[in-house]
């Protein structure tokens, strides 16, 4: 929602070279913390016959749970409004004490959230955690009692063909409620807005979906949410998109418990698979992700993963292209080893990677990015000093590494440390490769205090900040 309150605009891209969108799927090194209530206890029957008395239950069933979300925005400093923005969307209760599940489109940039029951009760909410690579948020409002909840089915299960209903409030009219079938699954060439990153695995449904009908539910016959409405086609009618809720259910506990949701990292940079590359490369089919390239000191490249391995198999989790490893590697624990099933020359090899916590907010390197850069649990992502870096730093010797980007609030910005900086030392180790830079990193025990002896405009300085 970047003005009143649209589902956001999506656009497509062809498949070739796109940076494709995860499974729902995602691996966890415990079972998520359960904010929601579990669709099939109690709610309607799966074979309900679809009657316009059934659609009526439904509504009557879930509607209460649907909330009315208004906002008002700081303006984008990239935009041309330079007062406050009024915005409109959708969300629904997922647990009885005020968690509301919404899109991260809706609340972006808002100093101030209302949120409007179907009681037409009017409360307050604050923002618990957001993510927008998935477009994702949870608020929170405290109401008295116990609040209707919406219960979450399992869109792994959604089929082609089956009906569902959305309800929103689309352009301000409170609770609308459309019907429509699920177009397609699996949409992962779409782009909301137009968006260049992000993890994407939409539900396409012709249930009418407009502006302001952006994050609320996407409903079976059963009562049960299957998707989070997102984006729609200003230009085609029928066309719309909702997030599975089962990509929700991996996001909503860390937003909940830490406001943002951790990624980790592998360290490669991986392409799909295509019909010449399959060709070139030997393959007995096109699944997979073809490394392109390892980045030094990596985890991926201290495990023997090389450019040309194709990765069929990541902690049990087949590998069908190189979205599937990316949504999975940001998912996965760091800390932890774990299996990797490659194909190198034909022969299948197991390996295991310890993957490293990445910034929050970062994404696994993109598709065929050029450059190998370091991402930190610091906030910070750090690169090689390449001669084209050297002459724009004024950095001659080439020593150290530079920070190419700090993330906003991170321990590395709350330290002082700026895009640019040149870091000579980790502690008492020089630094003159990403290499040295790793093995210093990780020499220091979480919870630690670590000092970086950095080079900015010529002088030196140190700066130290606590590693989480």
């Amino acid at each position: 929602m970047r003005s009143l309150a649209a589902c956001v605009l999506f656009s497509l891209v062809a498949p070739a070279g796109a940076q494709k969108a995860p499974p729902s799927a995602a691996p966890r090194a415990e079972p998520p913390r359960k904010l929601w209530t579990e669709g099939g206890h109690g709610r309607l029957p799966a074979d309900l016959p679809v009657t316009m008395r059934a659609f009526a239950n439904l509504v009557r069933s879930i509607g209460p749970a649907v909330v009315n979300i208004q906002t008002l925005q700081v303006p984008d400093p990239a935009s041309a409004p330079t007062s406050r923005v009024r915005g409109q969307g959708t969300g629904f209760v997922i647990e009885k004490s005020g968690y509301i599940l919404t899109n991260h489109h809706v609340v972006e940039n808002a100093e101030l959230i209302k949120v409007r029951l179907a009681d037409e009760r009017e409360f307050s909410a604050r923002l618990v955690g957001r993510d927008d690579r998935t477009d994702l948020a949870v608020i929170k409002i405290d109401a008295p009692g116990a609040l209707p909840v919406a219960p979450l089915g399992d869109s792994d299960r959604v089929e082609i063909g089956e009906w569902v209903v959305a309800i929103g409030n689309p352009f301000g009219l409170d609770h609308t409620v459309t019907a429509g079938i699920v177009s397609a699954k699996e949409r992962r060439d779409v782009r909301p807005g137009g968006a260049t990153t992000g993890y994407y695995d939409f539900i396409q449904t012709d249930a009418s979906i407009n502006a302001g009908n952006s994050g609320g539910p996407l409903i079976n016959t059963r009562g049960e949410v299957i998707g989070i409405n997102t984006a729609m086609n200003a230009q085609a009618q029928g066309i719309a998109f909702a997030i599975p809720v089962n990509m929700a259910k991996a996001i909503v506990p860390l937003l909940v418990d830490k406001g943002h949701a951790p990624r980790s990292w592998l360290g490669l940079y991986p392409q799909s698979v295509t019909p010449s590359l399959r060709r070139a490369f030997a393959l007995a089919d096109m699944r997979g992700a073809l490394v392109s390239e390892v980045v030094e000191s990596g985890p991926a490249a201290l495990a023997g993963i090389q450019a040309g391995d194709v990765i069929v198999e990541f902690d049990g989790h087949p590998i069908r292209r190189a979205d599937d490893l990316q949504w999975l590697v940001a998912m996965a624990p760091a800390g932890r080893s774990l299996p990797i099933a490659i194909v190198r020359g034909g022969k299948a090899r197991r390996l295991a990677a310890t993957l490293l916590p990445a910034a929050p907010g970062d994404l696994e390197p993109p598709v065929e990015a050029p450059a190998p850069k370091r991402a930190s649990p610091f906030g910070m992502t750090v690169s090689e000093i390449t001669e084209g870096i050297a002459r724009e730093i004024k950095a001659p010797d080439r020593k150290g590494v530079v920070v190419m980007a700090v993330e906003p609030e991170s321990p590395a910005a709350d330290a002082g440390v700026e895009r640019g900086d040149v870091l000579l030392r980790v502690e008492d180790k020089p630094i003159e490769s990403l290499e040295d830079y790793g093995k210093a990193v990780r020499a220091v025990p979480k919870g630690e205090m670590i000092k970086l002896l950095a080079r900015r405009d010529g002088r030196h300085l140190w700066l130290a900040f606590q590693k989480r």
